[in-house]
């Protein structure tokens, strides 16, 4: 064999090998941007889901301690998770057994078998904690922001916002339940108390990172960061002058749990915004 036969077949391998690793690569990219959209999919999901059963322990907080006017409210909405539910079960994941388990226990709790407030209350937070904990640990699993400095706040919305949001949540459903008993025992307002430290503290963390993330990338846009922040201070004031300050509040269940949907809107309204924009990037792998 000549020297420059031999050499045409090392050309041949090395361009054989070449296209080989060319190709793994492409196909391993495409692995990955199959799994960042079905993480970002999951992520939509488990935004509805949590809102959605955050507003079903609300509504039967107050249902449970007699105010039956919500009681259609409850129906509704218990049917919206029934469909958040349903989507989840079709959806590939590899996260299976953490949304087995969130599945599992809904069809516990869908049919309204506990008629007792106070372990209503602990399923409900159970289960929306499960929510949130799967929800971060999707949103680590693949870098989101793709090294893009404008997302960078991304980690906030995690580990701030949405933990806000649930805190506020809390303080909805046992303050509705307050509310339609027209009383409150020390225990419930101590709760009330540690409830109202947390959103302020969280959500107090939130508006200042984002801020702080605005001024730095002024590109980044969507937010109103300063009405969001006015409803949010609206509420804790109604938790201050209307729970905490009595026994015996004044305010209904149902106008309470508006005034306390908006401020969960507000901080649910950032992670709309965030995922959004993770969704205009077009994930690229």
């Amino acid at each position: 064999m000549s020297i420059l036969t031999e050499f045409y077949y090392l050309m041949i391998i090395a361009v054989a090998f070449g296209l080989l690793f060319y190709g793994l690569h492409r196909s391993l990219r495409r692995q990955d941007r199959l799994h960042a959209e079905s993480n970002l999919q999951q992520l939509l999901l488990l935004r509805a889901l949590t809102a959605d059963l955050q507003k079903h322990r609300g509504l039967t907080s107050a249902v449970l301690n007699g105010d039956t006017s919500m009681a259609q409210d409850m129906e509704n909405i218990r049917q919206r998770v029934n469909q958040h539910i349903a989507t989840a079960e079709s959806c590939k994941s590899t996260h299976k057994e953490t949304w087995f388990g969130i599945i599992d226990h809904w069809s516990r709790m869908r049919e309204g078998r506990s008629q007792d407030p106070e372990n209503n209350l602990k399923q409900h937070n159970l289960i929306i904690r499960n929510c949130i904990f799967l929800m971060e640990d999707i949103a680590c699993e693949v870098d989101l922001t793709q090294g893009k400095a404008e997302l960078a706040y991304l980690t906030c919305i995690w580990r701030e916002v949405i933990p806000a949001a649930e805190w506020a949540g809390q303080a909805r459903a046992l303050g509705a339940s307050i509310a339609a008993t027209g009383y409150s025992s020390p225990a419930q307002r101590v709760r009330l108390q540690f409830l109202y430290e947390k959103i302020e503290q969280l959500s107090g963390d939130a508006f200042h990172t984002l801020q702080a993330h605005l001024a730095a990338h002024p590109e980044t846009t969507g937010f109103q960061l300063q009405k969001q922040e006015a409803v949010m201070a609206e509420f804790l004031t109604c938790i201050k002058s209307e729970l905490l300050s009595t026994a015996s509040p004044g305010i209904d269940a149902k106008s309470y749990f508006k005034r306390a949907t908006e401020s969960i809107d507000a901080l649910f309204a950032l992670v709309d915004i965030a995922l959004h924009q993770v969704q205009s990037q077009k994930l690229k792998y």
